[in-house]
């Protein structure tokens, strides 16, 4: 007996012991990699920031080849019961968006929409970079660096940039590399932690030595590393996706006592519906993330179907709106799924997403992203942290990730407000504007 609990006791040291090596070589690597992104980072150029016309690259001719092409489309042969499809996405919906584009939708109101904002661009290491710069109402108004993600551009935030500047902030909303306005790079390697840097030397350039940094999906983990390679710079962080990367005890504690008495750990409906039981969860996140395995592998793979067709753009980034913004209840039918989504997140908002990058043919290299993060960047995210900058997490019941504020403080020390809606999904700028807005708007409030 003394024998076997020697053992025991000896294993579970042993494990502490590599666990604690394990650490302390991966916060040396991590050092390390920041003071090289830093040190880069100085290194760029300082070039100058040149005014920009989005009108210019959504031309009503390539707007009018994607309606010819829509108009000539190849129509999708049904299965015996095509809305219930578990295949992907259906083609009655392909079918439905395709009918609103070419009959319906009307593309002068993009151009019109997005002319209303200053555009500029300026070369930052190996992008040429597009962004939106709207100056407060007064000299001392606080910087806010609003982040995107994929499949999304700037547009995402066409409705809460008025939002933000009514209340007297200045805001900048630069565009992912290779969507929308900036240039795809023409190197490889521009991951979100290099993307971080850039949009860090952007504000520099700007004259905001310190900022609000705000971001969903994309814009959530870039917000994180400008967060935690650049502390020094940032006033407070503010996500709508609620990202965890790392496993700890934090994590490990929640998924034993939460399978067995849930009631305990998941405190409200909401953390009960999308938090457990962890066996749904996870399926529910396998099939949603799907996207995920391909892009992070053959991203160019996938690209060329959608830069040569509108069908295959609908089929692959359309559907993923509609998905995002839905329960995915998978109770209900693929078409149903889809239409609710649709109702909240809007078909002309879809359209214009949809019309952005068709224009500018970028839907290729914007998925490249994932591959950069999954190859160069994935460690970064799996042991960063944000011990003392603040931190605003709001969680929506449709969004695609979701952990307890428990669980969230092993990452973000500093939470300061943990707000829960009643509706809206991945994309809340568009389907919960005045939710999020008012979120950003309260979090900036109490940390100034």
């Amino acid at each position: 007996m003394f024998f076997c609990s020697t053992l025991i006791g000896g294993f579970v040291l042993l494990i502490v012991f590599l666990v604690f090596l394990r650490k302390r070589k991966s916060s040396q690597k991590l050092k390390s990699r920041i003071s090289y992104l830093r040190d880069k980072a100085n290194a760029w150029e300082d070039t100058e920031i040149v005014e920009f016309d989005p009108g210019s690259a959504l031309l009503d001719s390539d707007f009018n080849e994607m309606i010819d092409r829509l108009k000539k489309r190849i129509v999708v042969p049904y299965l015996e019961e095509p809305d219930r499809s578990p295949y992907g996405t259906p083609a009655s919906y392909v079918n439905l968006v395709a009918e609103h584009l070419v009959n319906k939708f009307d593309f002068s109101t993009v151009k019109e929409e997005l002319c209303k904002f200053d555009h500029f661009k300026t070369q930052i290491g190996d992008v040429n970079l597009h962004f939106i710069h709207m100056t407060g109402s007064n000299e001392n108004s606080t910087p806010i660096l609003l982040l995107h993600g994929w499949p999304s551009t700037v547009w995402e935030f066409h409705k809460s940039i008025p939002l933000l500047l009514k209340q007297g902030y200045s805001v900048v909303v630069p565009s992912l590399p290779a969507h929308g306005f900036t240039d795809p790079p023409q190197v490889t390697g521009v991951g979100p932690a290099v993307i971080a840097c850039i949009y860090h030397k952007l504000m520099q350039k700007l004259g905001y030595k310190r900022f609000i940094v705000h971001g969903g999906d994309w814009g959530s983990m870039i917000g994180g590393l400008i967060t935690f390679i650049y502390p020094e710079s940032v006033l407070g962080f503010h996500t709508t996706l609620n990202l965890i990367f790392s496993f700890g005890w934090r994590q490990l504690s929640e998924l034993i006592v939460g399978g067995l008495l849930p009631s305990l750990v998941y405190t409200t409906e909401q953390e009960r519906r999308t938090m457990h039981p962890i066996s749904k969860v996870s399926e529910k996140q396998y099939r949603g993330m799907a996207y995920f395995h391909v892009q992070s592998v053959l991203p160019d793979s996938y690209g060329y179907g959608m830069v040569d067709s509108p069908v295959g753009l609908i089929g692959w980034i359309g559907s993923l709106y509609a998905t995002a913004s839905s329960s995915r209840d998978e109770s209900k039918d693929a078409m149903s799924n889809h239409m609710e989504g649709l109702e909240n997140f809007g078909l002309d908002e879809i359209c214009a997403n949809l019309c952005i990058f068709w224009c500018v043919k970028s839907a290729q290299a914007s998925m490249r992203i994932y591959y950069e993060f999954y190859w160069n960047d994935l460690d970064l995210m799996s042991y960063y942290s944000v011990p003392q900058v603040p931190v605003a997490i709001s969680n929506f019941p449709n969004e695609i990730s979701h952990f307890t504020q428990f669980v969230s403080r092993s990452v973000y020390g500093n939470i300061k407000q943990f707000t829960y809606h009643d509706h809206g999904g991945h994309f809340s700028h568009t389907d919960n504007t005045e939710g999020v807005v008012g979120d950003l708007i309260s979090f900036v409030q109490k940390i100034r």
